[in-house]
């Protein structure tokens, strides 16, 4: 019984210290920031084989996807966004999220799969970037 508590607890304090992180942002343009730093941290490495990575490389793609995907939620319900912005938004959630998970899965296949989220998670931040944040002047 204590033992759950603990866990329960631990799973709490967690989450409640990833929400403030998240809704610490005061504007679009911090959030995407942040969201671009993670970004990079996916993208430096791209290019590498399976088995030039390690758990630690593994580790930090899933990390970094979850702080985009969990970025997104709070672009979605902070911010007021245009019904185009938001399934862009949507977008970059899925596949942030499609990358995390398959991280923590094995990893057979695994870099494939991550690289194929990873162009359409590109693409997504792109389409944005692209008809509105650039356009409003708030890009990273």
């Amino acid at each position: 019984m204590l033992k759950k508590f603990f866990a329960v607890g631990a799973g709490f304090l967690l989450a409640c210290t990833f929400s403030a992180n998240v809704y610490a942002f005061n504007s679009v343009k911090e959030l995407c920031g942040n969201s671009a730093k993670e970004f990079q941290k996916i993208n430096q490495l791209k290019g590498f084989m399976p088995d030039q990575l390690t758990d630690a490389d593994y580790k930090t793609i899933e990390k970094a996807a979850e702080t985009m995907a969990a970025n997104e939620t709070a672009r979605q319900s902070k911010f007021n966004i245009d019904a185009n912005t938001m399934n862009i938004s949507k977008l970059v959630q899925i596949h942030a999220g499609r990358i995390a998970e398959r991280c923590k899965g094995d990893r057979e296949g695994c870099i494939e799969d991550v690289g194929h989220n990873f162009r359409f998670l590109f693409l997504s931040c792109r389409s944005c970037h692209q008809i509105y944040v650039t356009e409003a002047g708030v890009a990273p």
